[in-house]
């Protein structure tokens, strides 16, 4: 059985980090489309006891780190120096270990 674009994304994302517009060179699906779909891979890896790792996106004039960003495209513009040129967030996925659970009720992944 063919593998699903979801499962491929999530696939790659385990492989290390890489950013939206390469997950979907590789799926071989537009931005837009992916970008939905790996909203549904994270909080599908939450579930497995995985977690998403966001290398942040950053400008390339001045240095500023888009921290704590929870959308997952690129900003459109620095809010410190407007900046245009900005680097990708790169995303991949790590397992949790017991003690990185947000609940500690939570049963230890299979």
């Amino acid at each position: 059985m063919p593998r699903t674009r979801r499962q491929l994304i999530a696939d790659l994302l385990r492989e290390g980090p890489i950013t939206l517009p390469d997950l979907a060179r590789e799926a071989g699906a537009p931005v837009k489309l992916v970008r939905v779909d790996l909203e549904h891979v994270i909080r599908s890896l939450q579930g497995q006891g995985q977690r998403l790792i966001v290398d942040d996106a950053e400008c390339l004039s001045c240095g500023f780190s888009f921290k704590g960003r929870t959308r997952v495209e690129t900003p459109s513009r620095c809010p410190r120096c407007r900046s245009e040129q900005i680097r990708d967030p790169r995303f991949c996925v790590d397992s949790l270990s017991a003690g990185d659970r947000e609940d500690p009720r939570d049963p230890p992944p299979p």
